[in-house]
């Protein structure tokens, strides 16, 4: 597990909020749910998250007013190419959203 994401979630714990992690391939949305329907919000989204991208997923928390970071993990049972091509698609979806918010 990434030491990151360990980190992250330690952090929001201690601050005793409530965490929600979303996995899309290699990336994690980490997400700090408020109240219980923040949390059923979530249920339905990990449903339906094989039709969704991470634009998607990051549309939907903004619609929703919910705060969330990502994380970028090295998964082992994906090939090397493939984690490589994750991590590109990562990189270029993070400066897409910064370029896009100026």
């Amino acid at each position: 597990m990434n030491i990151k994401y360990r980190l992250l979630c330690k952090r929001l714990r201690q601050e005793r909020k409530r965490v929600g992690v979303i996995q899309y391939y290699n990336v994690l949305f980490i997400m700090e749910l408020m109240t219980d329907k923040d949390i059923w919000c979530m249920e339905q989204l990990s449903n339906g998250i094989k039709r969704m991208y991470m634009k998607d997923i990051r549309e939907w928390c903004r619609l929703h007013s919910i705060e969330y970071q990502t994380v970028f993990v090295y998964r082992k049972e994906y090939s090397l190419v493939a984690n490589i091509w994750n991590a590109y698609s990562y990189l270029r979806w993070r400066v897409e959203n910064v370029w896009g918010q100026r």
